[in-house]
């Protein structure tokens, strides 16, 4: 096991406050936030690249914060691959081994090994260029995986790939992790990425992790407007907490509805699109809030739609099955109800 604890590091103008991470076997931690909130800098002193000011590395027990990189079996994979331009792909998978001294005929069989595994055996006596993003990708990965890591460090390995190959390699990492079991710290922007592959999520701000745990326990109760952002709930607002006769009310201008609880005064509130119901006239429903609206523009975002409406001059989205859009006749200018249930609001 690998626990970070109370990790410090300012740099320049940065400050990361304290950190507490335990990547345990098996887990696929996913690490979201703004650009510039410390995600790389945390990869960083992780894998020892950057010394911190306070805390600790501790690996099996050991304290190791002051190991040196190549001693601590951590690989990372970032970004822009930083492959090295002048060698074939097998001497770049083959380079951890180099370093280590591994005798050659060991060197070939697990190169070979692991290109197989990542589907490159075709590319070996190819040089880096002209090849493709996904291809300099699945080259990165395995020479992060030749020597069997205790950790894989990844910086938004994904962001730079095209739909198709992202979604390969997204299958190709679970498939991975399942067989080598190794924990894995993924940093992305994308909450679909970190939902499909991950089971633990943190979201960093500022330097400071906000919230972490399960992505099923950031989705359903997220601590801030911005971690609500990050795991894609729609519908947030900053406005008003009211109180009158025992009920409590956030309002926004002239847009008002009923909430579950709050502090009262200046507050937030978020609504996930999913738990709106669009309809024509009226429903029969225990649900206490329904807003008036006016339908501005319709998004594709298979296998759903997102219907973008016009609340007393806000914006509201509410998601529906495609089949609702043809049922309802739903087009810009239509005037709907939409109607969600006081549970569903997100009170910050």
């Amino acid at each position: 096991m690998i626990a970070v604890k109370k990790i410090t590091c300012r740099l320049g103008n940065f400050q990361l406050h304290p950190v507490d991470l335990d990547l345990k076997k098996g887990d696929y931690w996913i690490l979201l936030g703004p650009t510039g909130s410390g995600k790389s800098v945390l990869l960083s002193l992780i894998a020892g690249l950057i010394r911190p000011d306070g805390g600790r590395v501790i690996k099996d027990g050991r304290d190791i914060t002051r190991v040196m990189p190549e001693k601590r079996r951590f690989s990372m994979m970032v970004q822009d691959f930083a492959l090295f331009p002048h060698l074939t792909v097998f001497e770049n998978i083959a380079f951890p081994l180099r370093v280590r001294h591994r005798p050659g005929d060991e060197i070939v069989q697990a190169v070979r090994n692991i290109a197989s595994r990542t589907g490159v055996s075709h590319l070996l006596k190819r040089g880096l260029e002209g090849l493709s993003g996904g291809e300099k990708q699945r080259v990165a990965l395995s020479r992060a995986l030749v020597v069997p890591p205790d950790l894989l460090l990844l910086d938004e390995p994904l962001s730079a790939l095209d739909q198709i190959t992202k979604r390969e390699l997204i299958e190709e990492l679970r498939v991975l992790h399942r067989e080598y079991g190794i924990p894995i710290l993924h940093v992305t922007h994308d909450f679909e990425e970190g939902i499909t592959l991950g089971n633990r999520m943190a979201v960093i701000d500022q330097g400071e992790i906000i919230q972490k745990g399960t992505p099923e326990q950031l989705s359903l109760h997220p601590a801030t407007p911005l971690v609500a952002a990050f795991v894609g709930i729609r519908n947030i607002y900053q406005g008003t907490i009211e109180k009158r006769e025992g009920i409590f009310t956030f309002r926004k201008g002239n847009m008002t509805f009923e909430i579950p609880s709050g502090r009262l005064g200046k507050g937030a509130v978020a609504i996930p699109s999913e738990d709106i119901v669009l309809s024509l006239t009226p429903v029969m429903s225990s649900a206490r809030n329904t807003l008036k609206g006016i339908v501005r523009e319709l998004r594709s975002r298979p296998p759903f739609m997102d219907i973008l409406l016009e609340v007393e001059g806000f914006p509201l989205t509410a998601t529906v099955i495609r089949e609702t859009v043809s049922k309802m006749q739903l087009r810009p200018g239509l005037s709907l109800l939409a109607t969600f249930k006081v549970a569903s609001v997100k009170v910050f």
